[in-house]
């Protein structure tokens, strides 16, 4: 791939996510929006004319275009494995969205395809670009509060609408893998490997509710909550305490980043309001503009297929854990 040209970029999915990636694509220098493919519908043709842009009638018609060299699919999680495959077999470059697939042999099927036909497979775990979330994670791996001991994340949303394929955790993986995947891969990606989650489930009309117990290797315990169903505005906060202070960040709150040390570690400028990340671009543009100049660039990603494959594994471990009663190994 010559890095001469505009990379072209097509998207597979226009729903939400979809018309979200193709908005932050047309942004960015050097990359042409190729086109849409999404099953015909008035929606797929209204977004493909509202980009400007080509609406496949197939999939393998987008596949067989030699000149596109991404594709991103944002199309419901249990057909990532397929779709992701097929491009790689065709040598186009991957960026998935988040999660990477339902089960590990999906996983493990795309992360082989990717290498056997060597291409880029990119997984948009978001969480790792928001500012707030850096900056947190910066200040743990800096020692600024000391050795972790507990922590606490949580995430809410309203309710998927019942006719939505997110509604069908055969389609979706249900609320562990739409919400609490992302502080998975958070608080793995800030803590280290997990060794053991104990998880339980409640459903009831219109609401979907877990918590998850992980137990780290360096002895941090979280514990994370996520909500579908949620009555009020979308909430996503963390916290985490260590042998010195605690941190935590919050949707919530003017402050995006709160730090609070013990007595005897604070100064006159401690226990204040630490600003942003200097991060000035919306996460998701961050995310995929990095992910652009990994695949020009061949530089490795700040979160890696294996990572993502990795969350799969410790969320399908808390299904089994909401299912079973019993606290799961890693």
């Amino acid at each position: 791939m010559s890095n001469e040209r505009s990379l072209r970029v097509a998207v597979a999915g226009c729903g939400t996510m979809g018309k979200l990636y193709a908005s932050v694509l047309t942004r960015l220098d050097d990359v042409k929006l190729a086109g849409f493919y999404a099953r015909r519908s008035e929606n797929a043709i209204d977004a493909a004319a509202g980009f400007g842009t080509r609406l496949f009638a197939s999939y393998e018609e987008l596949l067989e275009e030699a000149d596109i060299d991404v594709v991103c699919i944002t199309l419901p999680t249990y057909l990532h494995r397929q779709y992701a495959v097929q491009a790689a077999e065709r040598g186009k470059h991957v960026i998935c969205e988040k999660p990477m697939a339902l089960t590990l042999e999906d996983t493990e099927a795309m992360i082989r395809a990717s290498e056997r036909y060597g291409t880029r497979l990119l997984v948009g775990h978001v969480l790792r670009f928001s500012p707030e979330y850096r900056n947190l994670r910066n200040h743990i791996r800096n020692g600024k509060i000391g050795k972790i001991g507990v922590g606490h994340a949580r995430r809410a949303s309203l309710h998927p609408p019942s006719e939505s394929w997110f509604k069908n955790e055969e389609m979706s993986g249900g609320v562990l893998f739409d919400l609490m995947i992302h502080d998975i891969d958070f608080m793995r990606w800030t803590l280290g490997e997990v060794r053991s989650v104990y998880a339980s489930l409640t459903t009831a009309p219109g609401i979907e509710y877990a918590n998850a117990t992980l137990r780290f290797d360096s002895g941090a315990i979280v514990n994370l909550d996520a909500h579908w169903g949620y009555p009020g505005p979308f909430l996503a906060e963390a916290e985490l305490a260590g042998q010195s202070g605690v941190i935590r960040c919050s949707n919530q709150h003017g402050q995006p980043l709160i730090v609070r040390q013990t007595e005897s570690q604070r100064t006159a400028e401690e226990g204040v309001h630490i600003p942003s990340f200097l991060l000035r671009k919306d996460p998701y543009e961050a995310e995929i503009e990095h992910f652009i100049a990994c695949i020009r660039a061949g530089i490795e990603p700040v979160v890696s297929a294996e990572d993502a494959s990795r969350a799969v594994e410790i969320a399908l471990a808390a299904g089994r854990s909401a299912r079973t009663g019993l606290p799961q190994k890693l």
